[in-house]
């Protein structure tokens, strides 16, 4: 697979010097590693189309929209450089997760990201075209964008037009690409909600594993235990409460994970930090049921035992671990050599990652609502493809009726909305060179001539202003990548 990967991207650049050779007279130039082709076809197209009544109307609109998005995503990346101060480095996203390229970006998969970031490119580029030619400013070109395969659209605006004509005008123009990706990124969210998210019912009652633990495979389904059916998340956790922790149940599975397992009831430990005082003596899968003669059979259990703990106290730990019974004592270490975290000098740390049934088990209608943008909060379905959920796993899309072609197209319009939604939130930043940038330049233009009175004056604290707010912006960006690891540094 690398060797395919290593010779496309050889031809690619071989093909990016014959177009900077020779492309030129075909419209071809290279741009790094982007080829652009420009042509005039296509603007009696955009000139057509922005002959048509509501331009205005829907231009001032964007300025509102695009004004609203703006504050909201400014607010949103202050919020997450103060939050970059208290994460581990661990935590902290990765520079590849600050770019919305398929194939770089891990968390955007390759087909349906390079269909939706095309859409939202051309959306973006020809929404500024149709404003800029309902405004009598002329459109110098239009074209493609390579990178191996279309990326998208541009149109290409005469600058020195552009920048002649009133703010009001430049505004629409500027505001008119942001506004058309959020607003088909709210007619995605509409159909998703009620056209397709009724649609996913699941196949029978009971609660999916949503980790794996217990020796249960994750996303299983179990929809009986100790030969009762189980048809709720509240039944099962009412029957796991009559339990004693080091007690055994049986659990079955529904589909094709059916089967029986036989359970410990305690806590599963999923995984055991390196040099922490449990690694080497407790092993990852095994069931811990009983700490210092207290039962443990669920995390609340475990972080109330462990807060009453000191560094330096010594523990005995009661686990089941491949059909045998254990104890170790272990000493505990001081909490803040591992995690960093204000407040945590001083107190015991074992070093394990552990959950009881009752943490990892949702109900098997969870996913009908998390699927559906209209049931639960925006910014966790924001958020699927960071948990691994868009597109969903196959072992999920069979909990639930739905065809294989229904998800298909679900998961292309949720990358539609996903995307669109991106580029217009991100465009919409006051950070010149993005069209919210030079949206807020122009504001701030009309403000400070106000003020001063003086064009030559209002122009020139108007660029500083929007300069240094620019570069804060990308600070900022820049920042809740780096902070955690450079707070990490400075603590060593």
């Amino acid at each position: 697979m690398i060797e395919i990967v290593i010779a496309l991207f050889a031809a690619w650049a071989i093909l990016l010097y014959i177009a900077k050779k020779w492309g030129a007279k075909y419209g071809f130039e290279p741009s790094g590693p982007l080829l652009m082709w420009k042509t005039e076809k296509g603007r009696k197209l955009i000139d057509r189309i922005s002959r048509r009544r509501g331009w205005k109307a829907y231009g001032n609109l964007s300025i509102v929209i695009c004004a609203v998005a703006m504050i909201l995503t400014t607010f949103l990346i202050i919020l997450n450089v103060i939050i970059s101060f208290q994460i581990s480095p661990q935590n902290a996203p990765s520079p590849r997760l600050m770019l919305g390229i398929p194939g770089i970006n891990p968390i955007i998969p390759i087909g349906y990201g390079i269909i939706a970031l095309a859409i939202a490119i051309v959306i973006h580029e020809f929404s500024h075209g149709i404003l800029a030619r309902f405004e009598k400013i002329k459109v110098k070109t239009l074209g493609l964008i390579f990178l191996i395969v279309p990326l998208g659209a541009f149109v290409e605006p005469d600058e020195e037009h552009l920048n002649k004509v009133k703010r009001a005008k430049r505004a629409r123009v500027f505001a008119a690409g942001p506004t058309s990706n959020i607003v088909l990124a709210i007619l995605c969210i509409i159909i998703l909600s009620f056209v397709f998210s009724p649609l996913i019912t699941p196949r029978t009652d009971g609660v999916v594993v949503a980790q794996d633990a217990f020796g249960i495979p994750r996303w299983s389904v179990i929809d009986g235990m100790d030969n009762v059916d189980i048809h709720s998340l509240k039944e099962m956790k009412e029957m796991l409460a009559k339990i004693d922790a080091g007690k055994f149940y049986n659990v079955t599975l529904f589909g094709n994970n059916s089967k029986n397992y036989m359970i410990m009831n305690g806590l599963y430990v999923a995984n055991v930090i390196d040099n922490s005082p449990a690694h080497g003596e407790i092993e990852k899968g095994c069931i811990i049921y009983k700490i210092d003669n207290e039962y443990v059979a669920n995390t609340t259990k475990f972080l109330d035992i462990m807060d009453s703990k000191k560094a330096g106290d010594k523990i005995e730990i009661s686990y089941y671990y491949n059909n045998s019974f254990f104890n170790k004592n272990i000493t505990l270490s001081d909490r803040y050599q591992f995690t960093r975290e204000a407040g945590s000098k001083g107190k015991g740390f074992l070093g394990i990652e552990a959950y009881g049934m009752e943490d990892v088990i949702i109900d098997a209608s969870f996913f009908s609502n998390i699927y559906n943008p209209l049931k639960g909060r925006f910014l966790p379905y924001l958020a699927l493809p960071f948990m691994g959920l868009s597109p969903p796993p196959q072992e999920i899309m069979d909990i639930y009726t739905p065809s294989p072609l229904f998800w298909s197209i679900y998961n292309l319009i949720y990358w539609i909305f996903w995307l669109n939604f991106a580029v217009g939130t991100f465009n919409a930043l006051p950070a010149i060179p993005l069209d919210g940038g030079y949206l807020f330049r122009d504001g701030v233009d009309y403000i400070f001539s106000l003020i001063f009175r003086d064009k030559k004056k209002s122009e020139k604290f108007s660029s500083l202003t929007a300069t240094t707010i620019s570069l804060i912006i990308f600070l900022s960006v820049f920042a809740i990548i780096l902070v955690p690891r450079l707070r990490e540094l400075i603590s060593f």
